[in-house]
């Protein structure tokens, strides 16, 4: 995921750079292709050309109701093996540029590293999507919250909380169908994308939110993945936000719950106590997420570019002048259009990235053998990935396991693509 931050203590672009980058955006009807093309090249050396057998391009697949998918391919020659690649949140295909390579030279294999609808190169339209806005009201003590940053930096636990019952029902109403309309919107676009290219199976690796959607459609499309890699996705724990809680199908009251650790379970709050209520409140509005940035224009080029420069040289991997300033550019020129997809990951998830339907409720569905990846400082909760593991190795015809990147955060695989890119090959021999 990306998040402006507006008070930040990162290396400033200048306001000239910001209004020529502004400028080409605004006059410029394909600088978001030419922003790609240029990282692209600066990544893969075989980039529209073919070297000893391997070939990259950037390919667009027609859907149907006037929509495409567009993907960054790296073909070899007699490769008969696919890898499908899922970007996150506010993200798109040009962030795996220090992963897709590797993968595709040692594993001998077709790599599509796609952009989902409404991210990147694909179509940014989309259909109307349903919703339910009630915002669910979980009443506990804020002078007892406890920041517990020894079992995780983000956990936040009061002693208890209460739900109300009228709140309650009316959060619930036509949730399922809203969160499976929006799910299967993503979910059947992929599909259509791999009919459409003829791929009778594939590896997928998938990240964060491309995670979440991963896990659905290896559910609904069992035989179209062979193995699944899951990189810190969202939406696994559970929380009072999921709709699949049993103590929901029969409400007679209000519902007090004692706080758990553990996620788990449908008492862990996580990150909610700490979200502000201002940010829930434009959640619940359904704002679109890069409203501000296109309002903003220059200034917020400029926060933005500078944020993407702090965020990304954390990482000693990350350190060339050059791939960093067209990493960043990319970055803004990808996501600064309107898209259905700012608001749709509103309605299956809560402002603190608690999914209504949590991928831990939908494991007993989930057949494919899975790597779930998670980095040393993510801001995901890796216990919550570590019971799903479990869980998936107490059922017969499947079986799955965990590993953490070190010194990664959520995005391991730019933080440390060296040691991701080994674990995935791994994984996939």
């Amino acid at each position: 995921m990306l998040f402006i931050r507006f008070k930040s203590t990162a290396p400033k672009y200048g306001w000239k750079e910001s209004l020529k980058l502004w400028f080409n955006h605004v006059s410029n009807p394909h600088a978001d292709r030419a922003a790609h093309d240029k990282l692209m090249s600066m990544a893969l050396p075989y980039y529209d050309r073919e070297i000893e057998g391997i070939r990259a391009s950037t390919v667009s697949t027609p859907l149907s109701r006037k929509m495409a998918i567009s993907e960054v391919r790296v073909q070899n020659a007699d490769s008969k093996n696919h890898v499908v690649m899922l970007h996150g949140y506010a993200a798109s295909s040009g962030w795996w540029f220090k992963n897709i390579g590797f993968l595709a030279k040692a594993g001998d294999t077709t790599v599509h590293a796609l952009d989902l609808p409404g991210f990147g190169l694909s179509s940014r339209h989309g259909p109307s999507l349903p919703d339910n806005k009630t915002r669910l009201q979980i009443i506990f003590d804020d002078s007892k919250v406890q920041h517990m940053k020894h079992l995780h930096r983000s956990l936040y636990v009061p002693d208890n909380f209460t739900l109300k019952e009228r709140n309650l029902k009316k959060y619930l109403k036509n949730q399922h169908s809203v969160v499976e309309h929006v799910v299967n919107f993503y979910v059947d676009a992929i599909e259509e994308w791999r009919r459409n290219n003829s791929i009778d199976q594939f590896d997928l690796v998938a990240h964060s939110l491309g995670g979440y959607l991963g896990v659905f459609y290896c559910i609904k499309y069992p035989e179209a993945v062979r193995r699944l890699v899951l990189a810190s996705p969202g939406g696994v724990e559970r929380s009072p936000f999921a709709i699949t809680n049993p103590a929901y199908r029969n409400i007679n009251g209000d519902i007090t719950m004692a706080c758990s650790y553990s996620p788990a379970d449908y008492s862990f709050l996580g990150r909610y106590p700490s979200i502000k209520p201002g940010f829930q409140a434009l959640w619940y509005m359904r704002m679109p997420t890069f409203l501000p940035v296109r309002l903003l224009g220059p200034v917020a080029v400029r926060l933005l570019m500078s944020r993407n420069i702090e965020k990304f040289t954390r990482s000693k991997d990350f350190s060339d002048a050059a791939e960093l300033d067209a990493f960043a550019k990319y970055v803004y020129h990808t996501n600064v259009a309107a898209s259905v997809s700012e608001t749709a990951i509103m309605r299956i998830f809560d402002s603190s990235t608690m999914a209504k339907i949590p991928i831990l409720d939908k494991l007993e569905n989930l057949k494919a053998r899975s790597l779930w990846i998670y980095g040393q400082y993510d801001f995901m909760f890796s216990d919550a990935g570590r019971a799903a593991v479990n869980s998936l190795n107490k059922m017969q015809g499947t079986s799955a396991e965990l590993k953490i990147v070190n010194g990664g955060g959520h995005n391991m695989y730019l933080d440390n693509p060296a040691e991701f890119n080994r674990l995935v090959v791994e994984f996939l021999k």
